[in-house]
């Protein structure tokens, strides 16, 4: 968490020196997915949950040459998981609903913009987890054995993994309220590259659509 908060200092103390400030808010719509083929004894389903967030953003800092565009942000989401996976010696389940929440950190080097009101950011996410909350549970059986079943909600033991990262997308419209101000429709996409559980399915990623409004202002 450190790292993160160290991450915001830094962010504060370049708005010295950006040229917009903005605050978002929204909903986001989350999906966890994999890779894996459905063949065999393997078989996943992923259901999409609803959920917020809540972000400070920083942009047209420039960088040499690079204009760069900074967010902090805070956010909530999560979704059901029902997978199985096993073969002739045994096999293994995890069913669940999962509730998450993260604060994270954007950094976005590619920023155009588009008849001077159309906004479309392009960068990295770093995540890390704030809390947990889990309704399900992981059974499974081998060979010789009377098999397993444990909750996955067990308040000894850390389910979700502890770091994210991924690709974000951004486009925003700008209504122009005055020469400092604007409001800011917006939509955003989250495409994780890095696992969101520790245990099985720990090949489970996250892809979450968000829809906000936004607040700029300038600063000079």
């Amino acid at each position: 968490m450190k790292p993160i908060f160290t991450i915001f200092l830094i962010l504060f103390n370049l708005t010295l020196f950006s040229q917009n400030v903005e605050l978002i808010g929204g909903m986001n719509k989350n999906k966890f997915f994999d890779y894996e083929k459905d063949e065999g004894h393997f078989n996943s389903a992923y259901d999409s949950q609803y959920g917020y967030s809540f972000q400070i953003a920083i942009e047209n800092i420039r960088i040499d040459t690079v204009k760069w565009r900074f967010t902090l942000g805070y956010e909530q989401y999560g979704g059901s998981i029902n997978v199985r996976d096993g073969g002739l010696g045994g096999g293994v389940t995890s069913k669940a609903e999962i509730d998450k929440s993260i604060i994270s950190v954007g950094v976005f080097p590619l920023n155009f913009r588009i008849i001077d009101r159309i906004d479309i950011n392009v960068g990295f996410e770093a995540g890390a987890l704030i809390s947990e909350n889990i309704v399900g549970t992981s059974s499974g059986w081998s060979i010789g054995t009377n098999g397993f079943s444990y909750d996955l909600n067990d308040k000894n033991k850390r389910y979700n993994a502890k770091a994210y990262f991924g690709l974000r997308g951004r486009i925003a419209y700008d209504l122009n309220k005055s020469d400092k101000v604007a409001i800011s429709p917006q939509y955003s996409n989250y495409f994780g590259l890095t696992k969101e559980f520790d245990e099985f399915p720990e090949f489970t990623k996250s892809m979450r659509h968000f829809f906000g409004l936004g607040v700029q202002r300038k600063i000079e």
